[in-house]
């Protein structure tokens, strides 16, 4: 998917991969969460069982992660992820220890998009999200919201930004999230869905 598809509200995997090499986990998180599913299907195709698709795509995003320094060109986070996958499955094949389809491995990068129904729910959910965030009151919890999840800081930034200790950023964001839970509970999220926007 290239950068003028992506909605505009989901950040290029160019940012995410910065922010994720600044320690920021929920933007590796999210790499992961938007390239699961297309890994997942290629490496599927290649070895057929879910089980050992899901050990190639695991061990995949563990690779990225402890590599991720050495990510050249951070806006190919997909295609680089498919060039381990396919490493590792081909290397796996050759050591006798999983039959593979190598011609599944040599497409190009898949494409991350949601499905149209599931890129509106996430959108308008994410708007619910924004009209309760700015209905908290203003003060800490709501700066420290802003700065977690507008700017994508983690948490030690937001603590030295404000001059509070990590663990009192943590308990704004816990505070924070069980409101906006229960203000989004008649939205029909499923419990916990505003945590994973």
């Amino acid at each position: 998917m290239s950068a003028s598809e992506r909605p505009r509200h989901d950040p290029p995997d160019e940012a995410l991969v910065r922010r994720a090499r600044r320690g920021d986990e929920g933007a590796f998180a999210e790499l992961v969460r938007r390239w699961q599913r297309p890994l997942m299907a290629r490496a599927l195709a290649a070895v057929g069982r879910v089980e050992d698709a899901d050990d190639l795509v695991q061990e995949t995003f563990l690779r990225a992660f402890r590599h991720l320094g050495r990510l050249r060109d951070p806006g190919s986070f997909g295609a680089w992820c498919l060039s381990t996958l396919r490493r590792l499955a081909i290397d796996r094949a050759r050591h006798g220890e999983l039959p593979v389809d190598e011609a599944a491995l040599a497409e190009s990068a898949p494409d991350p998009a949601p499905d149209p129904e599931e890129d509106l729910l996430a959108a308008e959910l994410r708007r619910a999200v924004r009209e309760q965030l700015a209905a908290l009151p203003p003060g800490r919890q709501r700066e420290v919201f802003r700065l977690r999840f507008a700017e994508g800081l983690p948490v030690r930034e937001i603590a030295t930004r404000l001059g509070l200790h990590a663990g009192t950023v943590k308990v704004h964001l816990f505070r924070g999230t069980r409101l906006l839970r229960s203000r989004l509970a008649g939205f029909g999220a499923a419990p916990g869905a505003a945590g994973r926007t």
